[in-house]
């Protein structure tokens, strides 16, 4: 990834994507959301590029997507896409130990890392509801992804179930 200078609240990926606030700093007052954003790096990745690899132990940055498009795969299959205004990696929070999937850029895209030790400190120095609204706007977000796979597992269980009685007839 190609680190971009300038400021992260100035670039205008940026302020396009803060138009409608994602959905991870939902409630954060405007100081709350510049100062958080500032904590970030942009950078640019190349389409085909890997951000984080399944069953890496490197769990230090998380990253908005600015701009561009990316893909999650898990054992070598696609599970997800993301967009502007999405937000991967957010568990390098809340644990230690490996990725659990693989995120590909799909086409060349702007994106905003943050670094775990940034993140913490900004956290240090607001009070501490600016924390909760993260963890459960992360929650949130979480929940809403786990929804959409089981509604993608039943899909496929059912497809399958009706390919198995199509064979059998």
């Amino acid at each position: 990834m190609e680190p971009v200078s300038g400021n992260v609240i100035q670039n205008g990926m940026v302020r396009k994507v803060l138009e409608t606030v994602p959905s991870q700093f939902r409630k954060f007052s405007p100081e709350d959301l510049r100062g958080f954003l500032m904590t970030g790096h942009l950078e640019l990745q190349n389409a085909g590029g890997v951000l984080m690899e399944e069953g890496s132990s490197e769990l230090r940055n998380a990253w908005l997507i600015a701009d561009g498009l990316l893909s999650v795969w898990k054992d070598n299959v696609r599970v997800a896409s993301l967009a502007a205004g999405d937000f991967t990696g957010e568990e390098f929070l809340f644990k230690n130990g490996v990725r659990t999937a693989t995120v590909k850029a799909d086409t060349n895209a702007v994106l905003v890392r943050f670094e775990k030790s940034a993140v913490i400190e900004f956290f240090r120095t607001r009070p501490e509801r600016v924390f909760k609204l993260f963890i459960m706007n992360l929650l949130e977000v979480q929940q809403r992804r786990i929804h959409a796979l089981n509604g993608k597992v039943a899909s496929l269980k059912r497809e399958l179930e009706e390919a198995k009685g199509d064979v059998n007839t």
